[in-house]
Formats: C-alpha cells, structure tokens, sequence
C-alpha cells in the first residue's frame, strides 16, 4: 500500500510563495531579472529558481498574469520589469474610517507638490492603493477627501544635496556644519557649527533644521547652546559636512527664559485662547483681558509667534525679548514714517 508523499502539496506551495516573494519585490520598484532571480533566491536558497532561471521566471509572469490579472510591463530600454497593477492578488483591505484617512492624505499630498519629502509621500500612497481591491481603488477615486492639511508650497528651493548631508548627520548623531545666510547677514555668509536633532516643514511651506548651536564665525548676537531653527534653503548650497564628533547621549539644555505677555480684552473676552507654547499659564483677568506666562528656549521664534497679535499684545518679560520687541517697534515706526 502506498501513501501520498506530499510532494505536489509542496512544490504547489513553494510555486505559490516563489510568486508571492516575486510580486513583494516589484513592490519595491522596477527590477531586471538577475535582481529578481537574485532577491527570490536569497529567500528561497535551493527552493528557490534554478540556475537556468528565464524560462521559470517568465512561466510565473504568464502566471500571474492569466490567474491574478497583474499587469507587469518590461522597459526595454532598462531591461526591468515594473508592476503597474495587482488586479484581483489584493494584498490589503481597508476599513472605512482608514479609506477617509487615506483620502485626507491624497487631498494633503497631491501629486506634483513642491515640498522635497513630497514625492516619497505620494510614492507611499500609490503602493497603498496598489495593494488595495480594485473595488476599494475606484472607491478612492470617487472619494474625494474634503479636508486636509494646509501646507503651502515651498517657497524656496532646498538644495537635494543639503538635505541628504543634514539627514546624514541626524541619523549618524553627529555634528554639522554649514554656511549660512541669515535674514540679517546680508550676501555674506556665516559659518555654523551646529548639533543637528531634526527636520520639520511648517505650514508656510519652509523647511527648518532643529539644531542647537554649537559654535558660529563670525559671532553675531546668537546665543551659544541656544536651539535654533535653521531654514533649510538658506544653507549655502555645497556647505554642508557631517563632522566626526558624535553628539552626546541628552541634548545640551539651550538658555531658557521665563515668558510673561498680556492680551488686550478685544482677544482674551471669549476665553478661548490658544497656547501658544508649551506648558503655557492662562490667566483671565475681570476685565477680560489675559495674562500669559510660560518657559521659551527661542527669543526670536517666541518674538515672530507673538507679532501674530500685533499691538494687542504686551510683552514684559524677560527683557531681552522686551528689547528685541523695541527694536521691532522702532523700525517699524521709521518704515511707516510715525
């Protein structure tokens, strides 16, 4: 009496995960066919493609193609093959509050955007709806998402480079150098000596290095240790060098000041006022008006927050930001002739 071995149970599986790892490969991106053979292999070892791969390689494409409906193109002038759909070998399934999500960051990160992180977002959400059913795909293309996030588009162009050097740096944890154009430097540049800690793009569509500043030439009225933020495009293109000097284990505790600013009545009488910074005291006042206080690390940031209020705010202390609002004050009156 015989009893089935398995075998073709088996090979039935190692043909279907052979494909599997094939289609999670292209995922990546366009491949030629060494590299495919390769990635399989590796995967695989000895179960894996034989070593005259073509024919099999080509068998699962047809595979693919005739059972799961994949559209894999070839490029002929790269020699790669490109996955361009998945057709019914859907990979991910979505629940509905996750479809309203991934439309609100279609509508935020629309194709074409200006921002240098932007084409990686939308490359993301493309291998998202990639894997979706094809139902789910229409679904997202009639689902427009009616709210998003109001990031403008780059008003200045970052250097590619630069950004890879500061990116460099932050993840190697170590020091960075660059020359920088200041809004008061004039066409001189000054040279920054800088602890590099992160990347963050505002809603008006700058870019700015979080930094603590380690050392700059010539000196000028920064504070040393003090965190700044640094805005990318301004970095002198081909500046930037990644030092040896690793950074410490804790981020070196920049000058802090004690921030106490009042609101005028015609801000404050709804008391719905939002906290500007971090751990930041509301006092209401009878008259309606408020008292605010908090901790600030950044003079200068602390100064562009505040201006939103314009003359409805007053600032007390500390002084030295008391004195950059004089400063403010005075020039304004000149431009404006008062």
């Amino acid at each position: 009496m015989t009893h089935p071995t398995g075998g073709t149970k088996r090979s039935s599986w190692l043909t279907f995960r052979r494909r599997l790892l094939l289609v999670r490969t292209l995922m990546r991106g366009p491949a030629g066919s060494a590299d495919l053979v390769a990635a399989i292999n590796a995967e695989l070892g000895s179960q894996g493609y034989p070593e005259a791969a073509a024919a099999a390689l080509k068998h699962d494409f047809d595979s693919l193609k005739s059972e799961y409906g994949c559209r894999i193109s070839y490029e002929r002038a790269t020699r790669r093959y490109a996955l361009d759909d998945l057709g019914e070998l859907a990979l991910l399934d979505l629940p509905d509050e996750s479809m309203e999500a991934l439309a609100f960051l279609d509508a935020s990160f629309p194709e074409g955007g200006g921002m240098p992180e932007h084409a990686n977002i939308r490359a993301l959400l493309e291998r998202v709806l990639l894997l979706l059913p094809p139902a789910r795909q229409a679904q997202h293309r009639r689902q427009r998402g009616s709210m998003r996030l109001g990031i403008g588009s780059v008003s200045g162009k970052i250097d590619p480079q630069t950004l890879d050097v500061v990116k460099r740096a932050i993840d190697g944890r170590r020091e960075l150098s660059f020359a920088y154009l200041g809004s008061f430097d004039g066409d001189q540049p000054r040279h920054h000596r800088v602890a590099p800690y992160g990347i963050t793009f505002r809603p008006e569509g700058h870019g700015y290095l979080d930094a603590t500043l380690l050392d700059v030439t010539p000196r000028g009225g920064e504070v040393i240790r003090a965190a700044i933020d640094y805005r990318l495009d301004r970095i002198v293109a081909g500046s930037a060098a990644v030092l040896p000097t690793m950074l410490p284990p804790q981020r070196a505790l920049p000058p802090s000041y004690r921030l106490r600013y009042t609101l005028v009545p015609q801000v404050a009488r709804r008391r719905d006022l939002a906290a500007v910074f971090p751990e930041a005291q509301i006092s209401y006042r009878d008259d309606g008006g408020a008292e605010v206080t908090a901790t600030v690390t950044n003079l200068w940031q602390a100064r562009q927050l505040l201006l939103r209020y314009g003359d409805a705010c007053t600032v007390h202390e500390p002084p030295e930001l008391v004195e950059l609002f004089r400063k403010t004050a005075l020039g304004l009156a000149e431009i404006y002739d008062v």
